[in-house]
């Protein structure tokens, strides 16, 4: 991917993270924001891990058959990226990419605690702070972002 498209990724992505906010979100919210993001899943026919974090604290997991171990350990570098940048975990890849910037290198964060890659998306209030993320983990990029951003579309609609 050239600069130019990687700019244009990175702009589609603060985009869908302005649409995405939440003017609260619960337990409950969780719960029915998890569902949304199983269904997109399960749409896209291919075994997809689901968790939702607020405050720190896994609120909702759905792990399909064919998915385990090896997704929780992406779930957790990609959450811990967006909890440390209150941005996408796919918006920091983009931005790597238009920085020609190394994670480790140039961000001084390793590759075995972050995932600068799709699938994990704040959960913001608006005009507030990030408060959880949504992730999912299954599909090489960027078919986890896609998924992602088809559960929350879907979630908005259902909420609006």
């Amino acid at each position: 991917m050239d600069r130019a498209e990687a700019q244009k990724a990175l702009q589609a992505c603060i985009a869908d993270e302005q649409a995405y906010q939440f003017t609260s979100f619960s337990h409950r919210d969780a719960w029915e924001l998890g569902h949304a993001l199983v269904d997109a899943c399960e749409k896209m026919g291919a075994p997809l891990a689901v968790e939702i974090e607020i405050n720190h604290v896994i609120v909702f997991r759905y792990y399909p058959d064919g998915t385990g171990a090896y997704h929780e350990q992406w779930l957790r570098r990609k959450r811990n990226l967006v909890n440390l940048l209150e941005k996408s975990s796919q918006r920091a890849y983009y931005e790597l990419e238009v920085n020609c910037e190394d994670q480790e290198r140039d961000w001084r964060l390793p590759r075995s605690d972050y995932a600068a890659c799709s699938g994990a998306f704040p959960i913001r209030i608006r005009g507030g702070s990030v408060i959880g993320v949504a992730a999912v983990s299954g599909l090489p990029d960027p078919g986890d972002q896609t998924a992602l951003l088809n559960g929350l579309r879907a979630y908005f609609e259902a909420h609006s």
